[in-house]
């Protein structure tokens, strides 16, 4: 027997074979497993850059140069003095060919956790590329924030509500975000256990303030009556309820709204407003960067957007433009190929965005303490520094 080809027959890529039989993620991985510069690039080309065609070659360098600023700017430093800084290589920096990363990547050498690092983050950056890339933005933007800025309505004194009239609901403040910033987004992805941009679904938010935590629920109530989101494109398993407890609320609500109940609402309203702690259910799905103390209603729901098909806009334009000057069966002819796929008038399909509920009291810790979006930031960002530098991180605080 060949022991020679024996041993390449069965010289296993431990780390790569886990992303198949594991689910691990690529950006766990400690290293890659290429061996020559030609399976570098065909690596590259399958992942989806071929250097040979010129816009690809200059997107992966985008990419390359866009992970080393971001490496530069957001990863590396220290976010705390309680954190430990780290400084990029400069022969990182100065690599002038992109097979080169990932043949680093693959073998030992101080500069392997370097290449990995990077490539975590590029990686993370081409699935943020491809995430925002929609000619139709603008519109679902417009189609999903638009049905919420029309139910909000500002009286004489300058207070917000949510419709108008006797049902209207009062509204500390509302915020509609029409775009996660790239920073976020990507801090997110390096975060998110499966690092797949298809799995962010807050990039376009809504988030109502209200003076009370019955009013949260009031406004839920409105956005259900007013069809503002769809209980049935609620998307399974992205609610989250840390702020009421429903079934006490339900329970205390039925007690003094019978005929003949003692009291009146008014004077159980603070019972029916008490906070309680989340359930060991609610706790275990929480967000690992929530703070403990923070409390909301959140829910992500899909919403059909209905754009016009610029295909068969363009189609009609051109069937118009050259009926004059073509007969009408020649014209078919010429126009069959295109209209073989018999495009449809409207593009009808889903987009998901989040809606976040909060009463006064927790919008307010959200602006300082451990609550507070900077110190979930820094939550997030030490969780994703852990998890692109790795060794790098140990070595140091090891110091």
């Amino acid at each position: 027997m060949n022991l020679s080809w024996g041993r390449n027959r069965y010289d296993f890529s431990w780390e790569t074979l886990r992303s198949f039989l594991d689910g691990v993620s690529p950006i766990d991985l400690d290293r890659l497993a290429l061996q020559s510069r030609d399976e570098a690039y065909q690596f590259l080309v399958q992942y989806g850059y071929d250097l040979a065609i010129p816009s690809e070659h200059h997107e992966a360098w985008s990419v390359f140069r866009e992970g080393i600023e971001y490496l530069e700017r957001v990863i590396c430093p220290a976010p705390t003095t309680e954190d430990v800084a780290v400084g990029l290589p400069e022969e990182i920096k100065q690599i002038a060919d992109l097979t080169e990363i990932l043949l680093l990547a693959s073998h030992g050498g101080p500069l392997q956790p370097w290449a990995c690092a990077l490539l975590r983050v590029m990686h993370t950056i081409s699935h943020a590329n491809h995430a925002v890339r929609s000619p139709f933005y603008r519109q679902i933007q417009s189609q999903i924030l638009e049905r919420y800025r029309q139910h909000v309505h500002q009286d004489a004194q300058g207070k917000l509500h949510l419709g108008t009239g006797l049902l209207a609901v009062p509204l500390e403040d509302i915020q509609l975000r029409e775009e996660k910033s790239r920073d976020s987004l990507i801090l997110k992805l390096l975060h998110k256990p499966d690092n797949v941009a298809q799995g962010v679904f807050d990039r376009i938010g809504v988030k109502l303030v209200t003076p009370t935590k019955v009013d949260a629920l009031l406004v839920l109530k409105y956005i259900r009556r007013n069809h503002l989101a769809i209980f049935a494109n609620i998307m399974p398993g992205r609610s989250r309820n840390t702020l009421i407890d429903l079934e006490r609320f339900r329970d205390v609500y039925e007690s003094i709204s019978r005929p003949g109940a003692p009291g009146s609402f008014k004077s159980n309203w603070a019972a029916l407003q008490r906070p309680t702690e989340p359930s060991s259910e609610e706790s275990q799905h929480q967000n690992p960067h929530s703070s403990s103390t923070f409390r909301s209603i959140q829910f992500t729901c899909r919403q059909l957007i209905r754009v016009p098909n610029p295909q068969y806009s363009a189609l009609q334009e051109l069937r118009a433009a050259l009926s004059e000057r073509i007969p009408s069966e020649e014209l078919a002819a010429l126009l069959s190929k295109l209209s073989a796929d018999n495009p449809e008038p409207v593009l009808r399909f889903f987009f998901p965005y989040e809606v976040q509920i909060l009463d006064h009291e927790n919008h307010l810790r959200t602006l300082e303490g451990e609550s507070s979006h900077a110190n979930y930031r820094l939550r997030q960002l030490r969780t994703a520094r852990r998890r692109v530098l790795g060794s790098l991180l140990t070595t140091q605080e090891g110091r």
